[in-house]
């Protein structure tokens, strides 16, 4: 069953409920209230037996007894009325209609105490209302005619039934428009999922909207696609730039080793200079298969995020770029602490200060200072074209000026995406008297600082 015909049964069906409810009480609310009203009437009309004796009862095959010259009692309005004597025998009645007697009513004309109010069916097969009082001998019953009553309470379930069938209707009617109108979002998603299953497209419009729950899934949907989308591209464009990038090392050391393939017989120095060559092309070459992975698989889930004090790591790395590069590094930091994943952070740090030394040809040391979670790396190199400050932490970029340094063009990437994972920014600017300022700043811990 489709969920358009599950909503609609559900509102018919409570539709129906309500109709049948309201009119079950509207119906017994009317009848008991007709009856009510036709047991006053009785109430009064049989007050008339202080009225009536002996001398005075209607004969049997008289009319109705009435008003008249002797001073008889007017029960023309009762319709039909019964003498019961002491043993419970009709002996006298009216309108030719015998209403049934029971035992308590029996009873009633044999003690001449209480009385009995019952509903009964008549001679003629009508319904009447009985009213059966005691007399001084026997019992007098008034009875009134239910036929009136019973067309009211006909014609009233009629109309309930007739408004009810036509609640559930409207009901079902409105229940399958509402379904239409919101499993037309749905129907959107589900169509939407099916061409992304069967094409593995994800820049598919989804046209869901609105503010409750589906417009919220659709956008949401929406919003998943967009993002698989973007990582698939990033995913695509990381691919062609690495395969970009690594075309040129690569042909380096072909060239080389082909070189020393057809050329056996080169002088030393020629050689030593070819196999110098080889080794820092397999060395940039490592390194830039290194920073594609780690730029590829992005921020490792195995690895916690703990309480890291920078400078900690700060010195960790200078001392490893220091002794590989042969710089002097200079530090200067204070005791910020920041939730961090410790290897990550090295991994910033470092390319930091590689990119700093690859740039910075003087003998001046290299500066890197820690402030309040903003970690800063200065060198004294020929600094960043103002087009270029804007795109140095772009994948893969590099400026005209740098481009015949080694490098992949990756590591200033790295610095941005480890910064962003940590909910941290990057920055890059000109020092006013030369060199450039590269660095991060991370979200530090509130607490007291370290000793």
């Amino acid at each position: 069953m489709t969920l358009r015909a599950k909503l609609a049964l559900v509102l018919a069906s409570l539709a129906a409920l309500a109709a049948i409810g309201v009119g079950l009480l509207s119906y017994d609310a009317t009848s008991t209230r007709m009856l009510a009203e036709i047991d006053r009437t009785l109430l009064r009309s049989s007050r008339a037996r202080d009225d009536l004796d002996d001398d005075r009862l209607p004969n049997s095959g008289g009319g109705p007894p009435g008003r008249g010259g002797d001073g008889g009692v007017q029960l023309a309005s009762l319709e039909v009325f019964q003498v019961l004597d002491a043993a419970g025998q009709i002996i006298i009645q009216t309108n030719g209609v015998t209403l049934p007697v029971n035992a308590a009513e029996k009873a009633v004309a044999s003690t001449g105490q209480g009385e009995v109010l019952r509903t009964v069916t008549g001679s003629d097969k009508r319904e009447f209302r009985v009213r059966t009082q005691s007399r001084r001998i026997g019992a007098f019953q008034f009875g009134r005619d239910l036929s009136e009553m019973n067309r009211v309470l006909h014609d009233l379930r009629s109309r309930i039934l007739l408004v009810g069938g036509v609640a559930v209707v409207l009901a079902a009617f409105a229940g399958w428009f509402a379904a239409r109108g919101l499993t037309k979002s749905l129907s959107a998603l589900t169509e939407a999922a099916s061409e992304v299953s069967s094409t593995g497209r994800l820049d598919i419009d989804v046209a869901a909207g609105g503010r409750d729950e589906v417009g919220r899934l659709g956008m949401a949907f929406s919003t998943m696609l967009n993002a698989l989308n973007t990582s698939r591209e990033d995913q695509r464009r990381l691919v062609q730039d690495a395969g970009h990038e690594l075309r040129t090392p690569l042909t380096s050391l072909r060239t080389n080793v082909d070189v020393l393939r057809r050329h056996g017989d080169l002088p030393a120095e020629m050689r030593a200079k070819v196999l110098d060559d080889l080794d820092i092309e397999v060395a940039e070459l490592s390194s830039l298969v290194e920073e594609v992975v780690a730029v590829g698989s992005g921020r490792s889930p195995d690895e916690p995020s703990i309480e890291v004090r920078i400078a900690d790591v700060v010195e960790s790395a200078a001392g490893r770029v220091g002794r590989r590069t042969g710089r002097t590094i200079d530090i200067t930091a204070d005791n910020s602490v920041v939730l961090a994943q410790r290897s990550s952070l090295d991994r910033a740090i470092t390319n930091l200060l590689d990119n700093a030394a690859k740039f910075d040809n003087s003998a001046a040391p290299i500066e890197i200072s820690v402030a309040n979670g903003r970690v800063a790396v200065r060198d004294h190199g020929p600094g960043i074209a103002p087009e270029d400050l804007d795109l140095v932490f772009d994948r893969f970029y590099r400026a005209v000026a740098a481009r015949s340094q080694p490098g992949s063009g990756l590591g200033l990437s790295i610095v941005a995406e480890v910064a962003a994972a940590h909910g941290g920014t990057t920055f890059a600017a000109n020092h006013p008297e030369r060199g450039a300022i590269v660095g991060f700043e991370l979200p530090i811990i509130e607490h007291p600082p370290l000793t």
